[in-house]
């Protein structure tokens, strides 16, 4: 008998008037992570929400207990594979129909890539997001360096990109970073794009947020953080990579700044410092793996 593997991301439509929903679910367990089935599939949907006059707008969901939990990291010691993630969230960005995520738990590195992508973000209150890259040497290199700032300051993106920690949906949303605590998010999230494809008009991206208007505070907040990798950081590789990448956003429109970010995340990759911290990640993985193996003998 032959098993297939179920496609790691389904789409469905969901009939209303006027018109109807794309709801895209991403399936692939433990964590839902960005694999490149994963992007090819939510390069499709975008596609084919912009294209098909029926649809009105797109629900990005996912099942399990994390909403996505980032990129495939075994993927990093392999070749790029088109598309990039970078390339697939500025797809979901440039949707010209709303697109709003549901989230029930933690969306971490690219996944809260892919929701900050998203117009809209609809989240469980116990999800968390993060951006952990830092501590595999990298920094977020799908847009996430230009469009967290621009929602909630530099202030608060360069410590959650320098420090890899986690902020909880409630702190998330008083940061602009997320919209609306919802119990069943999912639901809620279905609700909301209805009546956004009811009420049609432009969609609000976060690359056009306003956190960065101060700009002699986003400054301030730029040559602190600077002061702080010299005095905590010296000698790791990613944390100045990611001041000058938020610096860009700052300073430089979208489009330029996000190409800093881009040149910045291939210095990263190609670095001495994420080819160990990712060995380490793995080893640790391993360890802990055999650990919880010898104890349920």
């Amino acid at each position: 008998m032959t098993h297939t593997t179920p496609p790691p991301v389904a789409c469905e439509v969901v009939h209303g008037t006027p018109r109807d929903l794309l709801v895209v679910t991403i399936d692939n367990p433990p964590v839902n992570a960005l694999g490149h089935a994963v992007r090819e599939a939510l390069l499709q949907a975008a596609e084919r929400l912009d294209a098909d006059p029926m649809l009105g707008a797109m629900v990005l969901r996912s099942t399990g207990p994390v909403f996505v939990g980032g990129a495939d990291i075994r993927e990093f010691s392999g070749p790029r594979r088109d598309p990039l993630l970078n390339v697939v969230c500025d797809r979901v960005n440039a949707c010209a129909k709303p697109v709003v995520a549901a989230m029930q738990g933690a969306a971490l590195g690219g996944g809260f890539e892919i929701a900050l992508a998203a117009h809209y973000r609809v989240a469980a209150p116990a999800v968390e997001v993060a951006f952990p890259e830092v501590l595999l040497g990298l920094l977020p290199g799908a847009g996430g360096t230009q469009r967290a700032p621009r929602l909630c300051g530099a202030a608060l993106a360069l410590d959650l990109m320098l420090t890899g920690r986690r902020l909880s949906a409630a702190d998330a949303v008083a940061a602009g970073l997320l919209d609306v605590l919802a119990n069943d998010p999912i639901a809620h999230a279905v609700l909301w794009a209805q009546q956004l494809a009811s009420a049609g008009g432009p969609v609000r991206r976060a690359r056009d947020g306003q956190a960065l208007r101060d700009t002699a505070a986003a400054h301030a907040a730029i040559e602190m953080a600077r002061e702080r990798v010299q005095r905590d950081l010296a000698g790791r590789f990613a944390p100045a990579r990611i001041v000058e990448c938020v610096a860009a956003a700052v300073d430089l429109p979208y489009e330029d700044g996000a190409a800093v970010e881009a040149r910045a995340f291939l210095e990263c990759l190609a670095s001495p410092e994420r080819e160990e911290l990712v060995q380490r990640f793995f080893a640790e993985r391993a360890a802990r793996k055999a650990a919880r193996s010898t104890a349920s003998e």
